[in-house]
């Protein structure tokens, strides 16, 4: 006969299951069309199971997809086996686009390349990182660019950069004025640049906590690239400011389509993970104390 230890557990715990299914919403997302463009919303900058990030590249499109996103790149450290699966299954289920990208990782620089076909070494400078990521026809972003890493952008590395980072979760508790300065040099520089706001996500981070709004033609991985190489992107830091081409700034406004759980989905979920820490608790309490019994039951013996 089941105890009422056991009973209660495996009640928690059934409950955090059908709480977290409830709360699994697949929002239906229709791009709005504004001057004549699809603002497509992007998170650029991703890390997956295969690299250092916790969930498989096709969870990742799936999640995508949860938090209304309709691009994505996976950019693993110094490596573009992650991204190639996650576009080969993306392209062959209801998922957002997904980007062959790579975070081209060195000492004194990191560089989001983007729509690539071979992984690009950081063995080198970053002006020639940035160099080879554009033999390939992609695209090069600042990742993060903070001061530890401005001294690697001198003002070649600059002209040839296709756009930075400027909303990132490190902002969060940093603030935005390192990402923000950067920018601003960027575009001094180089003229139009792409603003981007990225999660960096690897496992704590919400996926698409900071997200480029990007004016594409057409919804293709083609038509994302482009927009980015010619800096048509809109991306908003973490006090609200607006970073990109005035134009572009004032036919967004304000962010758009961002999913926000409605209340109940979000209690739901909340209490669903409750329910399941719970009842995985006392499922192992349970553990425990049978195995107490068996030790007594075995010294009697």
């Amino acid at each position: 006969m089941i105890s009422a230890r056991a009973a209660v557990s495996i009640a928690l715990a059934g409950a955090g299951l059908l709480a977290g299914t409830a709360s699994d919403v697949m929002p239906d997302r229709r791009p709005p069309r504004r001057g004549g463009y699809l603002v497509l919303q992007a998170d650029l900058h991703v890390h997956s199971f295969l690299g250092d990030g916790v969930l498989w590249p096709w969870d990742l499109a799936i999640e995508a997809r949860r938090r209304g996103l309709d691009v994505i790149a996976i950019t693993n450290h110094n490596q573009i086996v992650a991204a190639r699966i996650g576009r080969f299954f993306a392209n062959r289920m209801a998922a957002p686009l997904v980007l062959v990208g790579e975070e081209i990782t060195a000492p004194d620089y990191h560089l989001i390349a983007l729509d690539i076909r071979e992984a690009v070494s950081g063995e080198r400078p970053v002006e020639r990182a940035i160099a080879d990521v554009h033999s390939q026809r992609g695209v090069a972003i600042a990742a993060h660019p903070t001061r530890r890493f401005r001294p690697a952008y001198g003002a070649a590395a600059l002209r040839e950069l296709d756009g930075a980072e400027v909303a990132h979760p490190l902002t969060y508790s940093r603030g935005p004025d390192e990402l923000r300065e950067f920018f601003a040099r960027l575009r001094l520089v180089r003229g139009r640049a792409a603003a981007v706001g990225s999660s960096d996500y690897h496992a704590f981070a919400s996926l698409g906590a900071c997200r480029t709004y990007v004016f594409a033609s057409e919804k293709s991985e083609a038509a994302v690239v482009e927009a980015l190489r010619q800096g048509r992107t809109v991306a908003f830091d973490v006090e609200g400011v607006a970073h990109g081409d005035p134009e572009l700034i004032a036919l967004l406004r304000t962010p758009v389509g961002i999913p926000g759980d409605p209340p109940a989905i979000r209690w739901l979920a909340i209490a669903g993970r409750i329910s399941a820490l719970l009842g995985a608790a006392g499922l192992l309490l349970l553990r425990r104390a049978r195995g107490r019994t068996s030790l007594r039951a075995s010294r009697r013996a």
